[in-house]
């Protein structure tokens, strides 16, 4: 009886840490032009390629070409050597690119109640 009432405590205090730990603010992360940049470029991509619904509701996907690619860089004043130095940063450093995928989906939200 007593070793079950110390368990029970022990995975209370567990629970209850766990729970605690959650609780603190989270270091909130300033995304730069950069990161707004391929937020912009990724929401822009991910609309025309179909993957995003449209304003309709549906999704047809489409593979883009390497000119509708360079096109949709260019918009966003990106070159795809300063978009692959972007994504080798983001692989170190993952919390920032958590970051702009949530600015992605704020941007594709955006756009699809812009058009309808």
């Amino acid at each position: 009886m007593k070793i079950c009432t110390i368990l029970r405590s022990f995975f209370c205090g567990i629970v209850l840490c766990c729970l605690f730990t959650g609780c603190d603010n989270p270091q909130s992360i300033t995304l730069d032009q950069d990161d707004a940049r391929v937020a912009g470029f990724y929401c822009d991509y991910l609309i025309r390629s179909g993957v995003a619904p449209s304003a309709a509701g549906v999704s047809n996907l489409a593979h883009l070409s390497t000119a509708e690619i360079d096109t949709l860089l260019v918009r966003h004043y990106l070159t795809r050597e300063s978009f692959n130095r972007r994504l080798l940063f983001y692989k170190r450093s993952p919390e920032r690119w958590q970051a702009v995928l949530e600015l992605v989906q704020l941007n594709i939200r955006k756009k699809i109640v812009g058009e309808q």
